[in-house]
């Protein structure tokens, strides 16, 4: 499986992966580029297609199968060192890339619970906020911006007249 994860880690990494692109970056043939993705595909059940053209298209990820919504594989795979696997044929991950992409998941979640204490109730707070206009975010946000400054200066008063 090590092949396997090597080439889906070159799908999450690159920008449109072609088999010359992902034979490149990890030092795999394309004949077992080829069986890798025909793995992926069939014991895990990775949606991967080609998208365009024989010779110009490109291979794109349409869904993660057994890994569901695919967020903590995405997160292994585009952390995999794919120069070291070329070199040595070994998995090794780059822990920085692993701490910003946990912390990227940490602060998006943090963010969807505070537009929720805001009373943002679609299911999906971000696509609420992608329908708003530019100028609708930042009348929102000025909005936001003097509803704390109210509550900031009424507990201030609060704690002033109790502390005389």
């Amino acid at each position: 499986m090590n092949y396997e994860f090597a080439v889906l880690a070159a799908l999450v990494q690159l920008n449109n992966p072609t088999r010359p692109k992902i034979s490149e970056a990890t030092g795999i043939s394309t004949q077992k580029i080829n069986s890798s993705i025909k793995n992926l595909k069939t014991i895990l059940g990775i949606g991967i297609n080609w998208h365009g053209a024989k010779k110009t298209g490109h291979y794109q990820i349409e869904s993660w199968g057994a890994f569901e919504s695919g967020k903590k594989i995405r997160r292994k795979a585009g952390a995999l060192k794919l120069s070291t696997f070329k070199r040595h044929k070994k998995i090794e991950y780059d822990s920085t890339i692993l701490k910003q992409l946990y912390a990227a998941d940490v602060k998006l979640q943090n963010y969807r619970h505070s537009l929720k204490l805001e009373g943002f109730k679609t299911k999906d707070p971000l696509r609420n906020l992608a329908l708003l206009s530019p100028s609708e975010r930042k009348a929102l946000r000025k909005e936001l911006k003097l509803k704390f400054t109210r509550s900031k200066l009424a507990i201030a008063d609060h704690d002033h007249i109790w502390n005389r």
